[in-house]
């Protein structure tokens, strides 16, 4: 009967072993546990609980096999520590509970439903019991022999094994969904400065001749600037900081900073600037650049062709604004917070972009200590820079 024993055993932890290996969905996976778990030691039920992440004190259902529907709630949610189950786990070894109905130690609803015998044994996530798997029984007198504790173990190892490894492959994947945004990111970073590069060339190309040349002048140094945090942006992914892109503090006059920022823009003659108060404020200036590049490109690729970009600035406490609206409309499902999300692009959109921009440049303004919102405004969307005119004090206790 023994040697019997272990051969259906192993046969099932074979099946289980080759679901882990072809990455079967873990629910699958723990099913077939407590399937296995019930039909191998011939018992009335099998159940897998799980240490709720939400709050440690307490274990949930995870999967069972057997147990009546009537039972079912006082398995599926329950205090760390009652029961087989809770006891495997906080005692990290196999408990047997045996005459469960007379046990203190036995879960009250089964108690009372005269269950008479019960094991169970941890399951870990790596080094850390994360539940348990038991196995309980009904017939008067049933004991575990000790292959069939070995039976469980070897059950309860195999579920060890299937949460290591799904947690393994959601980590795998969440790297490269990570990987693949960066990547992203880092293109579309690169993209903003070369088009800017790219739109004064062209522009200097086409129209030399009818250009003075102090205005060529000021666009190659709007060009040589616009290089220049290239460089730096590839010197930082070098390095590594990936997410420290913005350095250059500095204090300047509100109208230059405007200035400097519309730098590279030269060919949208449709951009209708308003009045820029006299204000100096002390700021990541290539953040701010890098923010409205950002919001000017977004409002070509969405606005009519020929229809006017309008830039306002307004200067209000100790917080500047600068705002963006071109026409356009949201669609009604669409709210205006869903444009900041990555690889988020607008119906009307017309540029081969990923749909980071508007990403990006939120990140850009938090790291100025300021936000970026949008809003449809009738017949228009306007998105509105703030940040404070200067850095906030340091408080030297907490630095």
């Amino acid at each position: 009967v023994s040697l019997r024993e272990r051969s259906r055993l192993l046969e099932r932890l074979t099946r289980i072993q080759r679901s882990i290996s072809h990455r079967a969905p873990l629910q699958e996976v723990l099913d077939a546990i407590t399937t296995g778990g019930a039909d191998l030691l011939g018992d009335s039920l099998c159940g897998l609980r799980l240490i709720d992440p939400e709050d440690p004190r307490f274990l949930v259902l995870s999967s069972a096999c057997g147990v009546r529907d009537e039972m079912l709630p006082a398995l599926h949610r329950g205090p760390v520590g009652e029961g087989a189950g809770g006891r495997a786990i906080s005692e990290d070894r196999l408990v047997v509970i045996e005459a469960y109905d007379r046990s203190d130690d036995g879960l009250r609803a089964f108690r009372a439903d005269h269950l008479q015998t019960a094991m169970a044994a941890p399951v870990r996530d790596g080094q850390h019991v994360v539940g348990s798997l038991t196995v309980a029984s009904y017939a008067s007198g049933r004991r575990y022999s000790e292959v069939e504790q070995a039976a469980l173990l070897a059950l309860a190892e195999h579920a060890s094994l299937a949460l290591t490894d799904a947690r393994t492959v959601a980590a795998m994947r969440e790297a490269q969904q990570a990987k693949d945004l960066f990547l992203a990111m880092v293109s579309h970073e690169l993209k903003t400065p070369l088009t800017v590069i790219m739109g004064t060339l062209r522009t200097l190309e086409r129209h030399r001749d009818r250009i003075a040349p102090e205005r060529q002048a000021d666009m190659l140094a709007a060009a040589y600037r616009r290089g220049r945090d290239l460089e730096r942006l590839i010197d930082s992914l070098l390095r590594g900081a990936r997410a420290e892109l913005a350095t250059s503090v500095a204090t300047v006059p509100l109208p230059d900073l405007v200035a400097e920022s519309l730098a590279g823009f030269h060919h949208l003659s449709r951009l209708e600037l308003g009045d820029i108060p006299d204000a100096v404020v002390t700021v990541d200036t290539a953040a701010v650049r890098a923010v409205l590049g950002g919001l000017l490109e977004n409002a070509v690729a969405h606005a009519p062709e020929d229809s006017p970009i309008e830039l306002a600035t307004a200067v209000v406490g100790g917080t500047a604004s600068l705002v963006v609206r071109n026409p356009g409309t949201l669609p009604p499902e669409m709210s205006p917070e869903e444009l900041f999300r990555p690889f988020q692009r607008g119906p009307a959109a017309r540029s081969s972009g990923v749909g980071l921009g508007l990403h990006i440049a939120r990140r850009h303004a938090e790291s100025l200590g300021g936000t970026l919102t949008a809003e449809q405004e009738g017949d228009r969307v306007g998105f509105t820079l703030r940040f404070p005119l200067s850095p906030p004090p340091v408080d030297r206790e907490q630095a």
